[in-house]
């Protein structure tokens, strides 16, 4: 049977609700939509903030709100699988593909982490204030930025991951340009919403994006030509694209969700590329926003189209998850009702419809680790680093042969076996002790000579040869022991290393601490200092004797300070 489900991640941090024991401590959940409403999973101690989550085939990422800390959870055996702790903390993600996710930081850089190798990538701070958007293109080729600063930047994906030196005189200059975007967009005012790209892989994709500045732009990405700006009737929040290109829609502050019509507007042809069109903004009029049934809804923070685009579903900050009705352009029903605001909401792939299986799987990811060789963009030499590893899984059936190229399958039953066979060891035994005992000459006389050979001479060589591949077998387990135990000591390394600095935050956390309680401390004594002296410059002007009432004070403020002692020791 066919049905739809989505993955909602919540603010907990910024309930203002009652917790019901079914959603108890619960951050992210797997909500069922059709046919049938209702919770599959939930999981615990998260928060996360708009544009902060990031689904794949195999694992959720959730960046913890005010933190520079990513939660991984596995989709395969439901539960909590790492705690990856980064440099800056972090405002948007996103995925590209199955394996690198891109992180916007506070400090205005990109981050780009390769979950099966641990390699880490890490821009220039080319924003001037934190990104708050992310997203990638269809073709996994290009990265956008949105930014507080108001900025859009366009990433090339293949520049910033290339393990390849920079080919201009001044490689340092290559290699900043390298890590650099290949255009900006500056049409917005204030701080960027939201940005979403269309479904195309062509070179007239569209780009979407709002601003707090109430306007919303189209755009090409590749080539940054501006197709139009739509002035909006409120703040926008969050926008979601058209499974077909053919409108986008907004979400507001106030609850309400408006659909902008591409088509609506009569041209002879598509008006996005009509140059008759392209300079005058659209003003969108306030009655064509749909109206929630209540504002108890709260502001609609973000949106999700249906795999059929005929349902929008819309999180808000009172914790509702609501369908609107495409088709009927009016609010449908609540889909569920949770205890702190909606802050993402990501589609999942229906279940029910054939699938095509993925090239590999990603079981486990692999944490970023602080290895220059592989932190850069760009390598010692112009080749991949001896110490970059691939964790993932080759899917079998991905690889279908065919009738007519024997050698391409068996190229890839080799290459999806479990173990190296047994039998391509036997043949290439073979061949190098044929390679061995004859020249190039008669090497293809070899199968004849063997065939034509004395029985005895022939049993006797083969048995050797198995000795051989006996002895060759046993070194193969010896070394693979030896190559378990290595992985398993490596991670007990790196497990002891993610320890130790979670450690080092948790002491630098004390250490802040301290020097802040420090601070007040000093502040207090000195603003004691301040009003003894003005009490001895009144007492002194009145007459009295400004000593005698300065030893006074001094007295009741240690006494007041050894009861704060006190009281702080017990």
């Amino acid at each position: 049977m066919l049905s739809e489900s989505f993955v909602a991640s919540l603010l907990t941090s910024n309930s203002t609700h009652s917790t019901s024991a079914t959603l108890k401590d619960v951050g992210i959940c797997v909500q069922e939509f059709r046919p049938n409403p209702s919770l599959q999973l939930g999981f615990k101690k998260s928060t996360t903030e708009p544009n902060c989550l990031a689904v794949n085939k195999g694992h959720i990422f959730a960046v913890q709100a005010g933190k520079a800390v990513v939660h991984v959870y596995s989709r395969e055996r439901n539960n909590h699988e790492a705690t990856v702790p980064f440099p800056e903390r972090i405002r948007s993600i996103a995925l590209v593909g199955e394996g690198i996710l891109v992180l916007g930081t506070e400090g205005g850089k990109l981050m780009l982490w390769e979950v099966c190798t641990g390699r880490q990538v890490m821009t220039p701070a080319t924003h001037l204030q934190p990104v708050t958007s992310l997203v990638v293109d269809p073709t996994n080729n290009f990265i956008l930025s949105g930014s507080e600063d108001s900025n859009i930047h366009v990433w090339s994906l293949p520049d910033l991951i290339s393990f390849s030196k920079p080919s201009s005189a001044d490689q340092s200059l290559s290699a900043s340009y390298s890590h650099s975007p290949i255009r900006t967009i500056s049409n917005h005012a204030t701080a960027i919403t939201s940005i979403a790209v269309g479904h195309s892989i062509n070179r007239s994709n569209i780009a979407i994006s709002t601003s707090r500045d109430g306007t919303a732009v189209v755009w090409e990405y590749r080539t940054g030509k501006i197709l139009h700006t739509y002035l909006l009737p409120s703040q926008p929040l969050c926008l979601a694209v058209d499974p077909a290109d053919r409108a986008f829609y907004v979400g507001y502050e106030d609850g309400s969700v408006q659909l902008v019509d591409f088509f609506k507007t009569q041209s002879v042809q598509h008006v996005l590329h009509d140059a008759d069109h392209q300079a005058t903004p659209t003003q969108l009029p306030v009655g064509d926003k749909w109206l929630p049934p209540s504002s108890e809804l709260g502001a609609t923070i973000c949106l999700s189209l249906s795999y059929d685009g005929t349902s929008l579903l819309s999180g808000h900050r009172s914790g509702a998850v609501a369908s609107w009705d495409v088709g009927r352009a009016r609010y449908g029903a609540s889909v569920a009702s949770l205890n702190s605001p909606v802050t993402n909401l990501h589609m999942l792939e229906p279940t029910g419809l054939p699938q095509k299986p993925g090239r590999v799987t990603i079981h486990q990811i692999v944490k970023p680790r602080l290895d220059h060789g592989l932190t850069g963009g760009q390598s010692a030499v112009d080749a991949v680093p001896a110490t970059y590893h691939v964790n993932v899984h080759l899917n079998a059936s991905y690889t279908k042969p065919e009738p007519s190229s024997s050698v391409l399958h068996d190229f890839s039953a080799t290459l999806s076996h479990p173990s190296f066979p047994s039998s391509l060891i036997s043949e290439s035994l073979l061949d190098l002790y044929s390679s061995s005992e004859n020249t190039s000459k008669n090497r293809t006389a070899l199968p004849i000579q063997m065939e034509t050979s004395s029985q005895p001479e022939s049993s006797a060589r083969m048995e050797s040869l198995e000795a051989e591949i006996k002895s060759l077998k046993k070194q193969l387990s010896t070394q693979k022991s030896t190559h378990q135990s290595d992985v398993a000591q490596i991670i007990k390394l790196r497990d002891h290393n993610a320890e130790l600095s979670d450690l080092n935050s948790e002491l630098l956390s004390q250490q802040q601490a301290a020097e802040k309680q420090r601070a007040e401390k000093r502040v207090k004594l000195e603003e004691r200092a301040r009003k003894r002296r003005e009490a001895w410059f009144e007492a002194e002007k009145k007459g009295h004797n400004g000593d005698k009432l300065m030893k006074d004070m001094e007295s009741e403020e240690d006494s007041e300070l050894e009861s704060s002692d006190n009281e702080m020791s017990d």
